[in-house]
């Protein structure tokens, strides 16, 4: 196994590479080849090991095909009978299948241009590359979120994964029943609409919407910094507390609740933590969630990767000099885990559901 030759760990080289060579290269500019090989997979582990808080708490990582089965049945539970025993009930369950994707990037490194390179620009080429990763991972993952878009699940296939909202048709209307075993209405969605000036009421309709779905408070809201200050400026009459507040409590006698001002701007109808605002986008869509804490297994997208190759990305080399026109990569999608976990809304006058572009 070709990674760990030199004392790396993500970096994959050809199997038929002398690791004497290696640990015995200088470049032309002064620079041991095991220094700069070193640096690149110290910032390879520092992006695998640390993900963006945000993707964290929205994703459930998994190698599984299949979503988890969205779910609300509830057994039918009768009184005792004296001369009857208890038949058997199985809920009926719906998974969706996951998509799936290579991805990848050139380092960008020449035979000359690694002879040539200073430490310093070495290091800031390898900073490039994993923020890239980095912003590609969140990009993501606020794209699967918002989008009511089925996709392929892998290339030239027919198989869709449907998008979060539960709008369009066939697979990608949500279907179940609510946890009271009542069936959910027929083109139910996660998508709610109304106007800016309505902002409170429909962010409280999206809460009763979750609770309805089973899911408990508290849940956490992200949108772009102009929704988040329309949310700020509802102010306490409108049911906003900022961070901060004494009036952000758990209960008499207890601690405060878990909103750090770091990450959250206040607690919007008791229950919603309001994020400070995101910049990846400035389209006037707003989601609100219910996280069961970063990577668990019920949140509401599911981060797929292949079992061959894992979850981290890796560089990969097969030029005759070392980390000449390597790549790095990755293998993973993003999909609809627990469709039950999140509504979205999007302020606008009219019309149908419009994700944001990203």
């Amino acid at each position: 196994m070709p990674f760990g030759m030199i004392d790396t760990s993500f970096i994959d080289f050809p199997s038929t590479l002398d690791a004497a060579y290696l640990r015995g290269l200088t470049t032309r500019s002064g620079l041991q080849f095991v220094d700069l090989a070193q640096a690149l997979d110290r910032e390879l582990a520092a992006l695998n090991a640390a993900t963006d808080p945000l993707v964290a708490s929205l994703v459930a990582p998994t190698a599984r095909e299949f979503s988890r089965a969205t779910n609300g049945d509830a057994f039918n539970v009768t009184r005792k009978g004296q001369y009857t025993v208890a038949r058997p009930q199985q809920t009926e369950t719906k998974a969706h299948m996951l998509p799936l994707d290579d991805w990848d990037v050139s380092v960008g490194f020449t035979e000359d241009g690694l002879e040539d390179i200073s430490e310093e620009d070495f290091n800031d080429q390898v900073r490039a590359m994993r923020r890239g990763w980095e912003v590609r991972h969140r990009k993501e993952a606020l794209f699967r979120l918002f989008s009511d878009a089925e996709l392929e699940v892998a290339a030239n296939t027919t198989a869709l994964s449907p998008g979060f909202a539960g709008s369009g048709s066939g697979g990608n209307v949500f279907t179940g029943s609510y946890p009271n075993g009542t069936p959910v209405p027929g083109g139910y969605t996660h998508y709610l609409r109304d106007t800016a000036a309505n902002i409170g009421p429909v962010l409280l309709a999206a809460r009763n919407l979750l609770k309805r779905m089973g899911q408990p408070p508290p849940y956490d809201l992200v949108a772009p910094s102009a929704q988040i200050d329309a949310i700020v400026a509802l102010g306490t009459a409108g049911g906003f507390v900022p961070a901060g507040s004494a009036l952000v409590r758990v209960g008499s006698g207890q601690a405060e609740a878990q909103v750090d001002p770091a990450t959250y701007v206040g607690v919007l109808h008791q229950e919603i933590r309001v994020q400070v605002g995101i910049e990846d986008f400035t389209d006037a869509n707003i989601a609100v969630f219910k996280s069961f804490g970063p990577f668990a297994a019920n949140n509401p997208l599911a981060w797929r990767y292949d079992t061959l190759r894992g979850r981290d990305v890796t560089v990969r080399t097969r030029a005759l000099y070392p980390l000449a026109d390597a790549e790095s990569r990755q293998r993973f999608g993003f999909g609809a885990n627990n469709r039950t976990a999140a509504v979205l809304v999007r302020l606008a006058g009219a019309g149908n559901y419009v994700a944001p572009v990203i």
